[in-house]
């Protein structure tokens, strides 16, 4: 009895592990409704809309916005795969492409805002720079031309002071 009692127990550990294992290899079906999937496409828009509109104020201020262009990009295909997955009924993607929409641009809208704060204060300190060097390059004319003036002075009165006046007999 023993050896029968081991083999039941050997086979109900196996077909115990082949159930778990076989559960942890499928993926997870869910049904979603249409609304669920309006719902979800609507919030990726906002998302990626609400990205755009940020992207393009970091940009109107002299950042550089490559990277978050590409990341745009792939969000804004994102949504247009579940957009397409929405027209032909199929909600289950909708949903999947919808929250892939809205995890592309996640972060986004905050990298946008440092990036215009970076702009805007690499732009303050090029402008002071330009004043602080213009207001150098002023200061360096004026004192140039105040000393050439005096050299300029100087070396004329010598000359005319060495000239010699000639008296004319007549």
């Amino acid at each position: 009895m023993s050896v029968f009692t081991s083999a039941l127990r050997t086979l109900f550990v196996s077909l115990v592990l082949f159930a778990f294992s076989s559960l942890a290899m499928t993926g997870v079906c869910a049904a979603f409704s249409e609304s669920e999937a309006e719902l979800r496409i609507g919030e990726a828009e906002m998302a990626v809309s609400s990205a755009y509109v940020a992207v393009l104020e970091a940009e109107r201020s002299g950042a550089n916005v490559s990277v978050l262009l590409i990341k745009l990009t792939y969000s804004g295909s994102f949504l247009a795969e579940a957009q397409m997955c929405y027209r032909n009924g199929d909600f289950g993607s909708v949903v999947y492409y919808a929250d892939l929409s809205v995890q592309s641009v996640g972060g986004l809208v905050e990298e946008a805002e440092q990036l215009k704060a970076l702009s805007i204060d690499e732009f303050k300190e090029r402008s002071f720079q330009t004043v602080v060097a213009s207001s150098l390059v002023v200061v360096v004319i004026v004192l140039g031309r105040v000393y050439g003036w005096r050299c300029f002075k100087r070396r004329s009165f010598e000359k005319v002071l060495m000239m010699k006046p000639e008296v004319v007999k007549r």
